[in-house]
């Protein structure tokens, strides 16, 4: 990881660069990086034309050294061996091994930054800089679910591929990802073994592609085990993938390659929350549904029979106005600030002091009439207060609570850290990740793969951590849920 340091030795670099061949060899472990001000797009002969200028206009006065450098630089745009970011923090992302030659250009004068062996050239900004991919994954990439063009996992955040700076939501799932971008279209990528891609077929992916049917009015997206749902903006609610147990919702338990409507004719759905085979969602009369996998009374309908279409929640209310679909579980909250829950409660995930399961809504304990969001994992859950406050209750295996130990609770506790100001939560499998009003993004628990973001892929930690990369402008954050351990999580950030 490359740890700036600033140094004028511009010299030095010179010399390094004059030393190497630039033959396909030698520049294999070199990368050229643009440094960009402002938005736009840039190609390969504008960046071109810019070295050239610069090589041409050297006189008497010019270092060979600066020369060699700035032919190194003409031979990687060449190559497109490029990395584009739009301020220096991006830099500590970078994975880079020591004696790698990584060059920078920024809008500033030259400057060299060095940690160990490695080596970053800053030049002066060139015209029409790219702009920056605002969509960020890390953690397990087996199947591709990073969507960074390749499988490697990652212990700290890598931009997804592509050239658009427009997400506006992302939902990290089992194996896969799904993403909504501001003109309403939606993505996917990873496994894709039944469809739950959404593209028309059941080819995996490892870098983003279009949901099938045209629709351009995708609002919100959701998903779980094989599977994803997506809400339009007309209020029907779509879904395709992984279908054994009803999860699709469109009366057959038959998987599904491309969006199907879910069944009912309800035009006034308002939310949805996929767990790993389970569907909860809410209509605009507040009122709250359930279908799929129904053991343990998950999908709170009063029975633990499976449902291959929409059934109404029981307990006749009408002021729901979010919920949460986990592992075996499902929380909710009420217009009047109450939090409820339902289902799988062995480890206390239902924080009603109980490990009893129910299949109806049981009122989370506490008396707290101020919670603004819930979050379901695996088998845990995550409860925000008005306040800014953090709540955790269910499993602590692997320190997925948050509050520094690893014992489960059947009643919500604080997660450690003392902050008043988070704004988001998300549990996961065996994780879990936050969101602070300053920007900043935290993550707890396992850390097997790097899903906590860190940097690392071997600690574990039971109380909250920050995601690395020193990016203070993160306006959301999704932790998957999956039927293994080791997971992924994605984040978007506000540019």
């Amino acid at each position: 990881m490359v740890s700036i340091v600033k140094t004028n030795a511009v010299t030095e670099l010179g010399t390094l660069i004059s030393g190497l061949s630039l033959s396909t060899e030698t520049t294999s472990e070199l990368v050229l990086i643009l440094k960009t001000a402002s938005l736009g797009d840039v190609d390969s002969s504008t960046i071109k034309t810019e070295l050239l200028s610069r090589l041409n206009s050297a006189n008497t006065a010019t270092s060979l050294e600066e020369i060699a450098t700035l032919t190194a630089a003409l031979h990687l745009i060449t190559e497109n061996r490029t990395i584009f970011v739009t301020d220096l923090t991006d830099l500590t992302l970078l994975q880079v091994d020591p004696g790698t030659v990584v060059f920078v250009i920024n809008e500033n004068l030259p400057y060299v930054y060095r940690s160990d062996d490695t080596w970053v050239l800053l030049f002066p900004t060139l015209q029409n800089p790219k702009p920056l991919n605002n969509l960020w994954t890390w953690g397990t990439n087996t199947n591709g679910q990073l969507g960074d063009a390749t499988t490697v996992s990652k212990s700290s955040p890598v931009s997804v591929v592509g050239d658009y700076v427009d997400w506006v939501q992302v939902e990290a799932l089992s194996s896969h990802t799904v993403a909504l971008r501001a003109n309403g279209t939606a993505w996917a990528w990873g496994l894709n073994d039944t469809g739950q891609l959404g593209d028309g077929t059941t080819v995996s992916k490892s870098s983003p592609v279009s949901v099938v049917g045209g629709f351009s009015d995708w609002t919100q997206l959701s998903g779980g085990f094989k599977h994803s749902l997506g809400l339009r903006g007309n209020g029907t609610l779509w879904a395709w993938g992984y279908n054994f147990a009803g999860e699709l919702g469109d009366g057959t338990t038959v998987d599904k390659s491309s969006p199907v409507s879910v069944v009912g004719g309800f035009t006034n759905w308002t939310q949805v929350s996929s767990g790993q085979r389970h569907i909860v969602a809410l209509r605009a009369n507040g009122t709250a549904w359930g279908w799929g996998d129904n053991s343990f009374g998950r999908i709170g309908d009063g029975t633990t029979a499976n449902s291959s279409s929409p059934v109404s929640v029981v307990g006749g209310f009408t002021n729901w106005i979010q919920v949460s679909g986990g592992g075996v579980h499902s929380l909710g909250v009420q217009a009047n600030g109450t939090a409820w829950a339902w289902g799988g409660n062995s480890a206390g995930s239902l924080g009603d002091g109980t490990t009893t399961n129910t299949s109806s809504p049981v009122s989370v304990v506490g008396g707290f009439t101020d919670w603004t969001q819930v979050s379901a994992g695996s088998n845990h859950s995550l409860g925000l207060k008005s306040n800014g406050i953090a709540y955790a209750w269910g499993s602590g295996q692997d320190g997925k609570l948050g509050d520094d130990t690893v014992v489960a609770k059947s009643s919500p506790v604080l997660v450690v850290g003392g902050f008043t100001d988070w704004v988001q939560l998300d549990g996961g499998q065996s994780h879990s990740l936050g969101l602070r009003a300053n920007g900043t993004a935290w993550a707890w628990g396992i850390n097997t793969a790097g899903e906590l973001g860190d940097n690392t892929a071997t600690t574990n930690t039971s109380s909250p951590v920050s995601v690395v990369g020193g990016f203070t402008d993160w306006v959301q954050i999704s932790a998957a849920t999956s039927v293994g351990t080791s997971t992924h999580s994605a984040g978007i950030r506000g540019g």
